[in-house]
């Protein structure tokens, strides 16, 4: 089985390794991810109570969860988009068909897509992991080992993250499969729509229940820190939270992502090619 994924991904490194928007995407990621987190040293150098100094966004513990949640925005942009290019593309330029008539069968394809999905989510989330080590030592006086890896399972919780975007991505690039349309649907859905839909559950049902929508799920895994405050606030105030709890979101954004990847299937196995 090994082997088998080890070939899938060849041949996709053959397909897309000197494809522009991939590298481009790429290139983009590797380098905002890390380091956009350090373009607010001087902006929050300042800030007045209750916003946090600067200093927390960079020292041990608190990096994990500043960095986790700049990375979201740029898994959601540039890996998502990624997803849905590397799918829409080939059906475009006819190479899925080429590929599936000269031997290749439908499982072999969509597990190729997959494996790519799973890969992303583990490298993307191994350099999250070192740019927090390497930020928070370099800004935290007497670190130790206990105080470092003290981040509520955060590397986990953030290759979570990105596979709940790109399933979402993967099932809309295998639904529609036109590029455009469904680059489209994705960024409305996640930057707008499905919190437009939030905001009237919440109008009409004011319970946790909002919490529960599929992209809200991931999102609350790696959340900005400072909802945290109006979190208790809301609770008081409503009697819920707005955020799910690190261990329910995990948990909801599996479910969903396995959804997303069995509908794809369902609909790439149903199509015609």
């Amino acid at each position: 089985m090994f082997k088998n994924i080890t070939h899938l991904l060849l041949l996709e490194y053959k397909k897309f390794s000197r494809n522009n928007v991939v590298l481009v995407l790429l290139l983009i990621y590797v380098i905002l991810a890390p380091l956009i987190i350090l373009a607010g040293k001087d902006i929050f150098q300042s800030v007045p109570p209750p916003l946090p100094s600067s200093a927390v966004f960079y020292e041990f513990p608190t990096v994990w969860d500043y960095q986790g949640y700049v990375g979201s925005w740029m898994v959601s942009f540039c890996l998502g988009f990624l997803m849905i290019y590397m799918v829409t593309s080939e059906v475009s330029n006819r190479t899925m068909r080429q590929n599936i008539i000269t031997g290749m069968t439908r499982k072999e394809w969509f597990q190729s897509k997959f494996s790519v999905m799973i890969l992303l989510a583990g490298v993307a989330s191994i350099l999250y992991a070192l740019s927090c080590i390497v930020i928070g030592m370099l800004h935290t006086d007497g670190f130790d080992a206990e105080l470092v890896m003290d981040n509520n399972f955060a590397i986990l919780r953030f290759f979570l993250m990105c596979v709940g975007y790109m399933s979402f991505a993967l099932l809309l690039a295998f639904v529609i499969r036109k590029g455009t349309l469904a680059i489209l649907t994705y960024f409305l859905w996640v930057m707008m729509l499905e919190s437009i839909l939030k905001i009237i559950h919440v109008y009409f049902f004011r319970n946790r229940s909002a919490n529960f929508w599929p992209m809200n799920a991931t999102e609350d895994l790696m959340p900005f820190p400072i909802f945290k405050l109006p979190d208790y606030y809301i609770n008081k105030e409503w009697g819920f939270k707005i955020l799910l709890s690190y261990p329910e979101a995990a948990v909801v954004t599996l479910i969903y992502s396995a959804l997303f990847v069995g509908l794809a299937w369902l609909s790439f196995g149903r199509r015609d090619i």
